[in-house]
């Protein structure tokens, strides 16, 4: 039996991530904020006894690896044999996508343990590389594009997708509009076709709508807190910044209806 844990947030920030147990073996993708971590570090001692077997990442924000670097630095008794990702060097992050001095922090912590304490078991992403837990495989279908300097961070996102012999699902990360026309074109479109799609850069302000309607995607997992679903900044439904609300509507225009969404707490998806 295959699960898919697509993880809740425990603060209320946005964040993604999700936990992949199979019979024998656990793995990690992104995982949260740096206050998502208690939650992830309780949901892996009671589901996989505190061993993750690989770690993998979209891309280098905060709410993307914090909840790792938490894991890391406080919870010792959780036992990670290795990670994988490909981020861009550190030197890139600075000079294209340098946001707050904080999470620059973040940045140079992550390095530090990628090139320390997992020195001997982190692997670089490459597109096609498959990875196989028992009958279920990760398999990588895009990684970060240099050429790419618009919306640098986000489109630096690795996009996976998880096979089981029932189900697939595919992870976007916070990929955004250039990274999504070029998947377009180098990727086809059966490739990416999926039972379950996380919804890119929580489900707005990411790929764009042909790129939804290149994929056509079947069940939506939304990487998104209550304000940002509702497009809710204080002001009341769809006042807010935020485009959430576009792209329900795009699914909707794609007749999806199966919609599952951070807001509503950690939930398992039966995949085999």
């Amino acid at each position: 039996m295959t699960i898919l844990y697509f993880l809740g947030n425990a603060t209320k920030s946005q964040m993604f991530g999700c936990v992949l147990k199979t019979e024998h073996q656990t793995v990690v993708i992104d995982g949260g904020t740096p206050g998502d971590g208690e939650q992830l570090a309780a949901l892996l001692r009671e589901k996989a006894n505190g061993h993750v077997d690989r770690w993998y990442f979209t891309h280098p924000h905060h709410d993307h690896i914090g909840a790792f670097l938490h894991i890391c630095e406080t919870a010792s008794d959780i036992r990670i044999d290795g990670i994988s990702c490909a981020f861009p060097s550190l030197c890139e992050l600075k000079k294209h996508g340098t946001r707050a001095a904080w999470e620059v922090s973040l940045w140079e912590t992550f390095e530090s343990l990628k090139n320390g304490r997992f020195r001997d078991t982190f692997h670089e992403n490459h597109p096609g590389d498959r990875t196989e837990y028992g009958d279920t495989s990760v398999t990588v279908l895009r990684v970060y594009n240099p050429l790419i300097k618009e919306n640098f961070i986000n489109n630096s996102s690795s996009v996976y997708r998880i096979d089981t012999p029932r189900k697939r699902v595919l992870i976007l990360g916070d990929l955004g509009i250039e990274g999504g026309e070029e998947m377009m074109k180098t990727v086809p479109a059966e490739e990416l076709d999926a039972d379950y799609t996380q919804m890119a850069h929580h489900g707005q302000n990411g790929a764009s709508e042909s790129f939804y309607r290149y994929i056509r995607p079947r069940a939506c997992l939304w990487p998104a807190p209550d304000w940002l679903w509702d497009n809710n900044n204080g002001d009341g439904f769809d006042r807010g910044p935020w485009n959430t609300v576009r792209t329900r509507e795009w699914m909707e225009a794609l007749g999806v209806k199966t919609h599952i969404i951070e807001k509503d707490g950690t939930q398992e998806i039966l995949l085999s």
